[in-house]
């Protein structure tokens, strides 16, 4: 007789669900839009980044107030409000005919953004499994790399056959089905459907099977350099994925090219998050800071000298995406190693917002420095090259001090 699927992995479908529509369609897929609003809106390159600004400062004020968030209307119904708030905006993208009206929905989509993602879903994770979290964390988060899975050439053949009004409405429709299902399936506790945790035994806590926590805990010296870095975090990561779409069109590649590039990136990203929670078990963070890492630089450093070559772009996206689990997946690794046992909510909060934060003081460096070199995103992106070496060297640094390890020595 086949053993009934545990509802834990429904709540992780459900997590899914709303990942895929408030960091996915909101940011991942959001880049192809950029050069249609530069063309037809007549946006300067800067104009293009604030609206990625106006987005990542909305998004980090809605992390900061998480915690009274989540109090007042519970992780379920808390998530839901946060998809309605990506319906709005996009559904005012769409009738959006003058700037301010933009950044507007770009504020909308910040705060969904802000409270929808990993911070809530990471949380209610932890409470639906005590094994396999790592694993659930990165199927949840793969849902984000599913967002460019033909949904850029999708949403390509549709503005240049029905217009970007048209786009934008029929993403908001499909967004607000697609979190409406997400809140059907998830739930807070397992109590709240007779269950216990993935992996519990009968009458066995939770710590006691897997206790979240390993490292000594951050002092000020780990802290003092964990804030610049997960600065840097933030600029590598949405910041120059949400410009890639620019990037490419600058870099002289054709629409339907640079879809085809971002859903690679989005299928490298997919794959590269269960190759993380894959090897989870297997290898120590260290080792896997150093494979994605090395992956992530290579993929930016290839954005910089694509030279036209398609085999180029496509490599830049494919090792790019891979890496990017790393700062995905694996910021739920580090908050588990470097915290102490009970502080996994805290610091995976605390290193959402700074993350948020970094994204938030880097989004407009693209569009600065493209108009600053004549349209050229390779200066932000050589930026984001060197702050991808950086953040892995001082990741390993941290470790070594603060980690797993740490306390045996």
């Amino acid at each position: 007789m086949a053993k009934k699927l545990h509802y834990g992995w429904l709540v992780c479908l459900g997590c899914a669900l709303l990942l895929f529509c408030t960091s996915g369609l909101t940011v991942n897929a959001f880049t192809v839009y950029q050069p249609y609003l530069i063309e037809r809106c007549g946006l300067t390159n800067t104009q293009s980044s604030m609206i990625v600004t106006v987005r990542s400062l909305t998004a980090f004020l809605g992390m900061l107030v998480t915690g009274v968030y989540f109090k007042k209307f519970s992780l379920r119904n808390g998530m839901g409000l946060a998809g309605l708030f990506i319906v709005l905006g996009f559904a005012l993208f769409g009738v959006a005919r003058e700037y301010a009206l933009l950044l507007g929905a770009a504020v909308l989509t910040g705060i969904g953004y802000g409270l929808g993602t990993m911070i809530p879903i990471a949380i209610v994770l932890e409470h639906w499994f005590v094994r396999k979290r790592t694993l659930a964390v990165g199927i949840c988060s793969a849902a984000t790399g599913l967002s460019t899975l033909g949904i850029p050439n999708l949403i390509t053949l549709v503005v240049e056959r029905c217009g970007l009004r048209t786009a934008f409405l029929g993403e908001a429709v499909v967004i607000a089905v697609l979190c409406a299902a997400s809140r059907l399936l998830i739930r807070d506790w397992p109590a709240d459907r007779g269950l216990q945790p993935f992996g519990a035994e009968a009458g066995e806590e939770q710590d006691a099977a897997e206790p979240i926590g390993g490292g000594r805990g951050l002092g000020k010296a780990e802290w003092a350099l964990l804030v610049p870095l997960f600065l840097l975090l933030g600029g590598m990561t949405s910041v120059a994925y949400s410009h890639l779409g620019v990037m490419a069109v600058q870099a002289g590649f054709d629409a339907h090219t640079t879809a085809a590039a971002i859903m690679v990136s989005g299928l490298a990203l997919m794959g590269g998050k269960f190759l993380y929670g894959a090897l989870s078990g297997r290898m120590t963070a260290e080792k896997s800071n150093l494979l994605f890492g090395a992956m992530a630089t290579a993929g930016l450093l290839l954005c910089c000298c694509t030279g036209g070559r398609v085999w180029a772009l496509m490599a830049a996206m494919l090792l790019y995406g891979s890496g990017l689990a790393l700062t995905t997946v694996g910021l739920t690794v580090w908050a588990a190693d470097l915290s102490r046992v009970g502080e996994y909510d805290t610091l995976i909060r605390r290193f959402q917002i700074l993350y948020s934060a970094g994204t938030l003081v880097f989004s407009p460096l693209p569009g600065l420095l493209a108009d600053r070199f004549d349209g050229s995103y390779t200066p932000a992106y050589l930026f984001f090259t060197v702050s991808t070496v950086l953040l892995v060297a001082g990741i390993q640094f941290i470790y070594h001090r603060a980690g797993p390890e740490a306390k045996t020595k």
